[in-house]
């Protein structure tokens, strides 16, 4: 599993992250204690835009030693972290499912398709539950989460030990 830190650059890769979560993070970091003059530098930015702030957070990022990833492993990173809440039962698979698309809507994965839209991120059988018309939802949400256990099993996740 990713630390907080860690998530947070996949979630930058992937476009996900904004200023306020940036700021957010700073000043829980401030909180607990940890401390960086980069922190002082993203707090004392004025104007908080984007573009200055999103370079503070990747100098950050650099002085702990993170790299922020490619949006492909940005991509698979965010689908295993889904998939795992999805088959660890302790979500509603349909709703999270949801989410998990949401989160790579900005990931050309129906371009990569070779045969079914999302096999290449292997999650094209849940992908057909989520779209599933004739069935009900509580059908759709053990198709799914059958699915998600099936693709931790096959990516050999051990989240769920």
């Amino acid at each position: 599993m990713n630390t907080e830190v860690e998530f947070l650059a996949i979630k930058y890769a992937a476009g996900l992250l904004h200023t306020n979560d940036i700021l957010e993070y700073v000043n829980a970091q401030l909180d607990n204690g940890v401390w960086s003059d980069v922190f002082l530098e993203i707090l004392d930015c004025d104007p908080k835009g984007w573009g200055d702030i999103s370079e503070l957070f990747e100098k950050y990022l650099k002085e702990i030693g993170k790299v922020v990833p490619n949006l492909e492993d940005a991509v698979r990173s965010l689908v295993e972290h889904h998939v795992e809440l999805i088959a660890s039962g302790t979500v509603i698979p349909y709703e999270q499912f949801r989410k998990l698309l949401d989160d790579i809507d900005s990931y050309d994965y129906y371009g990569k398709t070779l045969e079914y839209v999302g096999d290449n991120l292997g999650i094209h059988h849940m992908y057909g539950w989520y779209h599933e018309d004739y069935s009900t939802a509580d059908q759709i949400n053990e198709g799914i989460l059958k699915e998600s256990r099936v693709w931790v099993a096959k990516y050999e996740i051990n989240s769920l030990r």
